[in-house]
């Protein structure tokens, strides 16, 4: 057999074929890594927007709302579609003549669900003057869309709007919530 810079064709066939198996054992492990990454950023970026919601309500001294938004104009569509937030000057959670957008964000990198649910069950959040919610605390919850409640992860958000991220308290591999049990994706 030729050698080629003292490597002779079969050892580069098995040097090949060897990689391709150590490639294909970890491809599930890199899966595994993206799912987590994506929910960590989708919901740092919610955070992002939450913060500034609260900072854009204290220096204007005027409500700032934060609703899901698909065309970052209006509230509606899916939390995962993205949200906007506005001062929301009458509290009417529209954008009216007086009211300013003051941010779109988009999560589309996220492959997973994203829901809210806070007191009252209301699907928007309202920043006052003060910098706190409007009687809603509750959570952002994101699941990836396998649905491996591992992989869950969970923004807490309390009255005063101080934010916190859950934590595997137990060590049995899931996120605990503000309540202490596992969150469960559907």
């Amino acid at each position: 057999m030729e050698k080629w810079f003292g490597i002779s064709l079969l050892e580069l066939i098995l040097v090949i074929f060897i990689l391709s198996i150590l490639v294909g054992l970890s491809l599930p492990e890199f899966n595994l890594l993206l799912q987590q990454k994506q929910g960590e950023a989708t919901l740092r970026k919610l955070a992002s927007a939450i913060q500034l919601a609260k900072t854009s309500a204290i220096s204007s001294g005027h409500t700032v709302t934060l609703c899901r938004s698909a065309d970052g104009n209006i509230c509606g569509g899916q939390w995962r579609d993205g949200v906007i937030l506005f001062t929301d000057i009458n509290g009417d959670r529209t954008i009216g003549e007086d009211d300013a957008l003051l941010q779109y964000v988009q999560f589309p990198d996220s492959a997973g669900e994203l829901s809210f649910r806070a007191f009252q069950n209301k699907q928007y959040l309202q920043l006052t003057s003060s910098g706190f919610t409007r009687n809603q605390n509750g959570n952002f919850t994101y699941c990836p869309d396998n649905g491996q409640a591992s992989l869950a992860k969970q923004l807490i958000i309390n009255r005063t709007a101080r934010l916190r991220y859950a934590i595997d308290s137990d060590g049995d591999g899931l996120k605990e919530d503000s309540q202490g049990k596992p969150i469960r994706c559907k």
